[in-house]
């Protein structure tokens, strides 16, 4: 067997037996990127409250869903409570909710409640904001022979002009991420 195909048949296993693989949908061959930089002096109070989801990477346990948002509290000075509501494709609204631990600037470890809580922590890194209109967030996984990335667009209306989304795809581009897997979120009839 050639050396690509073995890897593609890796990287079917990884799928096939990892939990945490599930959450993530963006599968590369090789560890997570290096050079990923976050916001260096993350203001948590100014980034507290609801933001929308106006476009992800393709995430499984948000699949067709619609009206996406996070509303994010404070615990205490090292964790924020996070509630992530969606509507589904039969209008009913689900919920889920979890901590996020500060770990360093622009770095938080996310983990949720619930069955979701199998998947273990994941990073939540905010690559950049300008806290009143738009904030991107990433996430890497190293696998055995493999990583699996997200990004989002999160913004503060739910339907956000586009100069502000201009402006959060230019942080993408900056910091090597590709634009490709985004999918927008429909946030009408919410």
């Amino acid at each position: 067997m050639q050396k690509q195909q073995l890897i593609y048949v890796y990287l079917s296993l990884i799928v096939l037996v990892s939990p945490k693989m599930a959450a993530s949908q963006v599968v590369n061959v090789g560890l997570c990127p290096t050079g990923i930089q976050t916001v260096r002096k993350f203001d948590v109070d100014a980034y507290l409250g609801t933001w929308y989801e106006y476009a992800k990477y393709p995430f499984i346990f948000e699949a067709d869903g619609r009206c996406i948002q996070a509303d994010y509290g404070v615990i205490n000075s090292k964790s924020i409570s996070v509630l992530n509501t969606q509507l589904s494709i039969f209008n009913v609204k689900s919920a889920i909710d979890g901590v996020a631990d500060i770990v360093g600037p622009g770095k938080l470890a996310l983990r949720f409640n619930g069955i979701a809580a199998l998947a273990g922590t994941a990073d939540y890194w905010v690559l950049g904001t300008d806290y009143e209109n738009y904030a991107v967030v990433y996430s890497c996984k190293n696998l055995i022979v493999a990583n699996a990335q997200t990004a989002w667009i999160l913004t503060r209306e739910r339907n956000p002009t586009e100069d502000v989304v201009r402006a959060a795809k230019r942080v993408l581009v900056a910091q090597g991420v590709s634009l490709d897997p985004l999918i927008v979120t429909d946030q009408s009839n919410c």
